[in-house]
Protein backbone atom coordinates (compact mmCIF):
# COMPACT_ATOMS: atom_id res chain seq x y z
CA UNK A 1 0.00 0.00 0.00
CA UNK A 2 1.64 3.01 -1.09
CA UNK A 3 0.53 6.72 -0.24
CA UNK A 4 1.14 8.25 -2.88
CA UNK A 5 -0.13 11.87 -1.10
CA UNK A 6 2.67 11.55 1.51
CA UNK A 7 5.55 10.41 -1.33
CA UNK A 8 4.53 12.81 -4.73
CA UNK A 9 4.62 16.05 -4.36
CA UNK A 10 2.51 16.60 -7.16
CA UNK A 11 -0.08 14.60 -6.89
CA UNK A 12 -0.09 16.17 -3.33
CA UNK A 13 -0.44 19.45 -4.34
CA UNK A 14 -3.63 18.15 -6.77
CA UNK A 15 -5.54 16.92 -3.61
CA UNK A 16 -4.92 19.87 -1.63
CA UNK A 17 -6.42 22.21 -4.40
CA UNK A 18 -9.46 19.58 -4.81
CA UNK A 19 -9.98 19.17 -0.84
CA UNK A 20 -9.62 23.05 -0.83
CA UNK A 21 -12.34 22.94 -3.55
CA UNK A 22 -14.69 20.60 -1.30
CA UNK A 23 -14.43 22.44 1.80
CA UNK A 24 -15.46 25.88 -0.46
CA UNK A 25 -18.19 23.64 -1.35
CA UNK A 26 -19.79 23.88 2.09
CA UNK A 27 -18.57 27.36 3.12
CA UNK A 28 -20.50 28.56 0.34
CA UNK A 29 -23.75 26.52 0.99
CA UNK A 30 -27.02 27.85 1.36
CA UNK A 31 -28.53 26.20 4.90
CA UNK A 32 -31.21 24.40 2.87
CA UNK A 33 -31.56 20.05 2.63
CA UNK A 34 -31.74 20.50 -1.13
CA UNK A 35 -28.36 22.56 -1.23
CA UNK A 36 -26.49 20.30 1.10
CA UNK A 37 -27.19 17.49 -0.33
CA UNK A 38 -25.91 18.91 -3.74
CA UNK A 39 -22.73 19.73 -2.00
CA UNK A 40 -22.43 16.05 -0.45
CA UNK A 41 -22.86 14.96 -4.15
CA UNK A 42 -19.63 17.21 -5.42
CA UNK A 43 -18.02 16.24 -2.53
CA UNK A 44 -18.25 13.00 -3.48
CA UNK A 45 -17.07 14.16 -7.24
CA UNK A 46 -14.06 15.61 -5.83
CA UNK A 47 -13.54 12.81 -3.94
CA UNK A 48 -13.96 10.52 -6.53
CA UNK A 49 -10.93 12.56 -8.93
CA UNK A 50 -8.68 12.01 -5.47
CA UNK A 51 -9.90 8.60 -5.72
CA UNK A 52 -8.05 8.67 -9.07
CA UNK A 53 -4.77 10.24 -7.13
CA UNK A 54 -4.39 8.00 -4.30
CA UNK A 55 -7.19 5.42 -3.56
CA UNK A 56 -6.28 5.20 -0.09
CA UNK A 57 -6.21 8.63 0.82
CA UNK A 58 -9.82 8.96 -0.72
CA UNK A 59 -10.69 6.29 1.25
CA UNK A 60 -9.83 7.91 4.43
CA UNK A 61 -11.45 10.93 3.68
CA UNK A 62 -14.36 9.31 3.11
CA UNK A 63 -15.29 8.60 -0.65
CA UNK A 64 -17.44 5.95 -1.04
CA UNK A 65 -17.22 3.71 -4.15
Amino acid sequence: MEWHYYTNKSTKRKIDNLLQEAAGLFANCEPTYEARQQALKQEQELLKQIYDLDPHFAERCGYKR
